[in-house]
């Protein structure tokens, strides 16, 4: 059966099809001409990109045909208005829900919304696009109007708290401490196989100790980070990349033990990182699944208190439907970056295929975690997004690397290529210090009124280079002392407070956190 789209102007170079659950499909399209072909056999089919919209910013868009589907069919689906009529479909149900609950809805919003409708209506191409414009600031007005009237109504609760990474700790000093425990009350320590272990048989897990001892004395909770994770950068491009899987299985269940036996229960949660989305060792999903098993395994023996998280990125798992290594814009950046191609298994299957396999398999899954690192994040779609995966598994949500910059362009201070500047993924406006702090102010509202979030983390808490130790000095991963991010830090260059600082302290102030 086919499927056919326009060829229109997407942010993603692609359309994504996906079944009527949202799930995405490993069918990639191909460009015909002026139409965007699909052979699949799903009997209805919704569809989805990523689109930067004039007046209105970045945003995933969803074309569902009024959540029934769309059927197969050689006619060219006009995805631009289709999600335009889908995205606003959805956004009257929502605001037909906040009439019911609240008694009424922000007349702004309802105003967006006709508008919406009157701009359709009129037929011309050229009134599809600030007509989507409106239903998505419309969308964003509601959540924000349920958000605040949830947390008036329910008031102050416990179960929510700001965190960050300690990546810096080691010789931030006292500025680097005073400035985290003002702030956060949850911690999380990268474990990157690569930084801890340079060179085989060289550990580096004394830091890992001074961090867990701070952080005990001053009974802040903790995160462990990518458990397991195979990155381009710090086990492809680092002794690893020589190793078989009988070898890095071993040595990755030895180095488990390694730290649990030593700090058992110490660990709040830990977290597998980014399953088969990163996969630079081309392992089947046999393979990775058998290497995390046997880590786990571990992990509970040693640290049966210790909650098992799976952390992803890609949140719509757009990425498994479309074919990276050849479109164009993928091309370029991974040969920007210096980056391998995409390989067979990268992608092979979706994080929930995962998770349900880990669940079939008698791992217990406690927690669910959401980057938020890589826009776009507009407040509508991010609702459907959290209650996607909650209402999925029942399980509560941490939002773990939130990156959102202060400015454009690139950094003052760069290792290669390393931090990469914001994209053109912007959320309403170019970033500057104010966009960000009004972007964590309202994201923090929303994850503050969902009471299955239990955690807003912050990823970089300077934009100076984040020193760890001079034993990196000269070493294929001595980027990672820089941010993934360019002017993401809450602190700048000379770590002083940036205006999203005082929005997190405003927000710890008025939640009484």
């Amino acid at each position: 059966m086919k499927y056919v789209l326009k060829n229109q102007k997407t942010a993603a170079d692609a359309y994504v099809i996906l079944d009527t659950k949202r799930n995405p499909q490993r069918v990639y399209g191909v460009v015909n001409g002026d139409r965007y072909e699909f052979e699949c056999d799903l009997p209805r089919a919704y569809f989805a990109t990523k689109l930067l919209i004039e007046g209105f910013g970045s945003a995933i868009i969803f074309a569902d045909n009024l959540e029934k589907g769309y059927p197969p069919s050689e006619e060219p689906l006009d995805f631009l208005r289709e999600g335009t009529k889908s995205h606003v479909n959805r956004v009257e149900k929502f605001a037909a829900r906040m009439q019911e609950t609240w008694g009424f809805t922000p007349k702004q919003a309802m105003e967006r919304i006709a508008r919406c409708h009157a701009l359709l209506d009129t037929a011309r191409d050229e009134d599809v696009e600030p007509a989507l414009a409106e239903a998505c600031h419309a969308g964003e007005e509601l959540v924000l109007f349920d958000a605040d009237n949830t947390i008036a109504k329910r008031g102050r609760r416990d179960s929510f708290t700001f965190g960050c990474c300690m990546k810096g700790f080691t010789d931030g000093g006292d500025e680097f401490k005073n400035h985290f425990k003002h702030l956060f009350h949850n911690a999380t320590i990268p474990f990157h196989w690569g930084i801890w272990e340079p060179y085989r048989g060289e550990t580096h897990y004394e830091l890992m100790d001074e961090m867990l001892d701070w952080l005990a004395e001053n009974q802040i909770p903790v995160r462990g980070h990518a458990l397991v994770w195979f990155s381009c950068w710090w086990e492809h491009e680092n002794w690893q990349k020589d190793l078989s899987f009988a070898e890095i299985k071993q040595l990755l269940t030895e180095r488990a033990e390694l730290i649990f036996k030593k700090h058992p229960n110490v660990f709040e949660c830990i977290d597998f990182n980014e399953p088969l989305m990163t996969n630079p060792f081309n392992f089947t999903f046999d393979e990775y699944f058998e290497i995390v098993k046997a880590v786990y395994d571990v992990l509970k023996m040693y640290s049966p208190k210790t909650r098992v998280m799976i952390n992803l990125t890609d949140e719509w798992q757009l990425n498994y439907g479309i074919d990276v290594n050849h479109i164009p814009s993928q091309v370029a950046w991974r040969r920007r970056y210096k980056l391998p191609d995409f390989v067979e298994n990268d992608y092979c299957a979706t994080v929930p295929m995962f998770i349900d396999r880990c669940i079939a398999e008698g791992m217990k899954i406690d927690l669910i975690g959401l980057q938020f690192n890589v826009q776009p994040y507009d407040l509508f779609g991010s609702y459907e997004l959290l209650h996607w995966w909650h209402d999925r598994y029942g399980l509560p949500v941490h939002i773990t690397e939130t990156s959102t910059p202060s400015a454009m362009g690139k950094a003052k201070i760069r290792y290669g290529l390393r931090p990469a500047p914001a994209s053109e993924m912007i959320w309403h406006h170019p970033w500057t210090e104010s966009v960000q702090a009004e972007w964590y102010r309202r994201f923090g509202r929303l994850f503050y009124a969902t009471d299955f979030v239990e955690v807003f983390n912050v990823w970089s808490l300077s934009d100076a280079p984040t020193q760890w130790a001079d034993y990196l000095e000269g070493h294929i991963n001595e980027k990672f002392k820089l941010n993934a991010w360019a002017y993401d830090g809450i602190l700048d260059y000379d770590n002083r407070p940036k205006e999203v600082y005082h929005a997190i302290e405003q927000m710890k102030e008025d939640w009484q956190l």
